[in-house]
C-alpha cells in the first residue's frame, strides 16, 4: 500500500513530463506537412523517372536523303555527298555511325560521330558525307547508317538510346583519278 503524499507527488511528476515530452498540436501538423512534402516530392520524382523511361520517339523526321555526287558515282579518296533535309522536334545529344560495303562486298567502318544538335527546331537542311577511304574496292557501294539520340539524362547514364537505322544509299565507287 502507498502512501497518499507519494501518489500526489508520482501524479505531478508523470503530468509534467507528460506536458514537457508528450505531444503538441503544433509539432503534428508540422509533421503532416512535412509528410506531404515528401510523399509528393518522392511521387513526383517517381513520375519523372517514369516520363524518361517511355520516351522513346525519335527527336528527327528524315524526310529525303539522297547522293548528291555527279551520277551518284565517286572516286576513291574523294567526298562522298548526302544531300538530307529533316524536322528536328527536340534537342538532343546524337551519335552517327557510317559504314560503307565496297564493290567486293567488305564492310568498312568509321570512327563514330558524336555532337549536340542543340539550338533552333524545325527543318533542317545540310550536306554531308565521309570520305571514300583509299582501300575501297571499285564498284557498286552502300552507304549503311545508325543515328542514336540521348535526349534525357536517363538515356545519357544507362546508354538506352533512341536508334534509328538510315535506309541504305547505292552509289558507284570510281577508281582513283591516276595522278599528274
Amino acid at each position: 500500500m502507498m502512501l497518499p503524499e507519494v501518489d500526489r507527488t508520482d501524479e505531478i511528476y508523470a503530468r509534467a513530463i507528460e506536458l514537457a515530452y508528450g505531444p503538441s498540436r503544433r509539432q503534428a501538423r508540422l509533421q503532416l506537412v512535412l509528410n506531404a512534402l515528401y510523399y509528393s516530392a518522392l511521387i513526383s520524382l517517381i513520375g519523372w523517372i517514369f516520363s524518361m523511361a517511355i520516351d522513346r520517339e525519335p527527336p528527327v523526321r528524315q524526310i529525303t536523303r539522297e547522293v548528291v555526287n555527279p551520277g551518284k558515282q565517286v572516286r576513291v579518296g574523294d567526298r562522298l555527298l548526302i544531300h538530307g533535309v529533316r524536322l528536328r522536334d527536340r534537342s538532343c545529344e546524337i551519335t552517327r555511325r557510317w559504314w560503307i560495303v565496297d564493290g567486293a562486298g567488305r564492310r568498312l567502318d568509321f570512327e563514330p560521330e558524336r555532337f549536340d544538335a542543340y539550338g533552333d527546331l524545325g527543318r533542317e537542311e545540310e550536306v554531308i558525307g565521309p570520305f571514300i577511304p583509299l582501300d575501297a574496292m571499285p564498284g557498286r557501294g552502300r552507304l549503311l547508317g545508325v543515328v542514336a539520340y540521348d535526349c534525357n539524362p536517363l538515356q545519357r547514364a544507362l546508354g538506352w538510346s533512341i536508334t534509328t537505322i538510315l535506309p541504305p544509299l547505292e552509289f558507284e565507287i570510281l577508281p582513283r583519278a591516276p595522278g599528274p
